[in-house]
């Protein structure tokens, strides 16, 4: 399932007298990268991309196979893991500030209606994570891209529990290599990966007589995609090696438009190496500066990579099925690694699932402060997870009710132990897989297990109606009206925009 996203925890010691009367209170370090493809590593069988430092960690850190994010967006996810709720709840379930266009197949039209998100913004009421370390004496800071609100409406960082921020970016306007607006003293060359890195750096390496915690975004990666000469004539000659001449697509019964199979884009290749070796950078300075054995490292995205050849230099993760903005697993999951001193040991993973909701409680475990939970709500701590324990979770629940150019239909979504539903409102239909057996999402079960499928569904849907979410309908008359107007004054014949 945003699972595009690093967590670092630092961990340093300081004096009782500094902080209570625990003198183990842990700094915190939160990383989080952008449409991050569950293949986007070595590690889970890429072979044309190459990430070294990553596939390094993984086998160092504990790996979390299963990690699931809030919703196969950006927007929802990130506001979901500050607060610890569903997106369903916190009203963020699309891209920020969102639009209530509609998509369909060549012939085909949208079949039901769906407004922008709920809620423009994250939420004063929320008590994010940034509030919570605040308020237990924390510094807390954010770094990178925010999108969770435009700064008029949220406030930014600094208004939901940051005592300072750097190059934040409000929305999608950054790129690689033209970021002036965020780092006037950029030096020639530099790639936004390695400025974002050098400040993070200085603020991790920094000698503070608090505990810190620090909200680290990438904006890779996510469009536009670029990279150096350099990376991008090294992966074109490995392309040619491989050869890989021509991109393998799929169009799938659930979306109308196609997403790539296979990984094939230098330019894409080449910023992914770049972030690696930013990870690794970040990493070794942490180990120099002595404050690695006090430092808890989680490693995440905020949605499932950008698979849809509409998007140039798309990424591809077969064979998970589907990727951004869709609700099968190629559009939920996401790498994830953390590392907890004395906890983690070499080699420890799991198939558990896991949300990005649940870093919220699990970190506030993790650091020795007490849990929240009247705000996350729907985040579960895995702290038992790192001792060899099962956690007792429920239902996970995802709630996109949006077409999306990327090629997905409206859809909500609940797993249950093995199984795991998809009420499709475009088509009107219900997915039934086994997950456990299935997790490519090929055998669709909802006919020969019609009471399971019928089951699930009655519990996904009674679980929205109880968080207030909206349901896509079928469009009104005037709707239609204005859709059918808008269609003929733009002559388009794939997109059919709902107004």
């Amino acid at each position: 399932m945003k699972f595009a996203v690093t967590v670092l925890i630092v961990l340093s010691a300081f004096t009782a007298s500094s902080f209570g009367e625990n003198p183990s209170r842990p700094n915190v370090l939160f990383i989080l990268i952008d449409d991050f493809g569950w293949k986007d590593v070595g590690y889970n069988g890429s072979t044309f991309y190459e990430t070294p430092q990553i596939d390094k960690l993984s086998k160092e850190w504990m790996r979390f196979d299963s990690c699931y994010t809030p919703s196969p967006m950006c927007s929802p996810t990130r506001a979901s893991i500050l607060t610890g709720k569903n997106p369903a709840r916190h009203g963020i379930t699309q891209w920020l500030p969102g639009i209530d266009r509609a998509y369909a197949r060549r012939g085909d039209t949208p079949r039901v209606y769906c407004p922008g998100p709920q809620s423009p913004t994250i939420k004063e009421s929320e008590v994010t994570l940034g509030e919570a370390f605040q308020e237990a004496g924390y510094e807390t800071a954010f770094y990178g891209k925010w999108h969770m609100g435009d700064f008029p409406l949220s406030g930014g960082p600094k208004n939901h529990g940051y005592d300072s921020q750097v190059a934040v970016i409000e929305r999608n306007g950054c790129a690689q290599f033209s970021f002036k607006r965020y780092f006037k003293q950029a030096k020639p060359g530099q790639s936004f990966n390695d400025a974002l890195t050098d400040a993070a750096i200085d603020y991790v390496t920094a000698k503070r007589d608090k505990p810190f915690y620090l909200h680290l975004c990438h904006f890779a990666m996510h469009l536009p995609i670029s990279t150096s000469p350099e990376l991008r004539a090294k992966f074109e000659a490995k392309k040619n090696a491989l050869g890989l001449t021509t991109a393998e697509t799929k169009l799938d019964d659930y979306a109308h438009h196609p997403w790539k199979l296979q990984q094939d884009s230098a330019e894409y290749a080449g910023e992914l190496y770049n972030l690696d070796s930013n990870i690794g950078r970040l990493v070794d300075a942490l180990k120099k500066s002595g404050q690695y054995e006090n430092t808890i490292i989680v490693f995440t995205g905020d949605n499932g990579g950008r698979t849809s050849t509409k998007s140039e230099h798309a990424t591809a993760v077969a064979p998970l099925r589907g990727g951004k903005t869709y609700v099968f697993e190629g559009g939920l999951r996401t790498p994830t690694l953390i590392y907890w001193p004395g906890h983690t040991k070499a080699g420890m993973h799991t198939d558990t699932p896991i949300n990005s909701m649940d870093f919220y409680p699990t970190l506030l475990e993790m650091a020795g402060l007490p849990l929240k939970p009247e705000q996350h709500l729907d985040g579960l701590s895995i702290v038992p997870l790192f001792k060899g324990q099962p956690v007792e979770r429920g239902a996970q629940y995802w709630h996109f009710p949006h077409y999306q150019k990327d090629g997905s239909y409206p859809s909500s979504a609940i797993r249950v132990g093995d199984y795991k539903l998809i009420h499709n409102y475009h088509h009107d239909d219900l997915l039934l897989f086994k997950i456990s057996e299935d997790p490519h999402e090929t055998k669709n079960l909802a006919k020969s297990m019609p009471e399971k499928a019928a089951a699930l569904n009655k519990q996904l849907m009674d679980y929205l109606k109880e968080t207030g979410a909206y349901l896509p309908q079928p469009p009104t008359p005037e709707q239609r009206m204005r859709k059918n107007k808008s269609r003929k004054s733009k002559n388009k014949k794939v997109e059919n925009p709902i107004k």
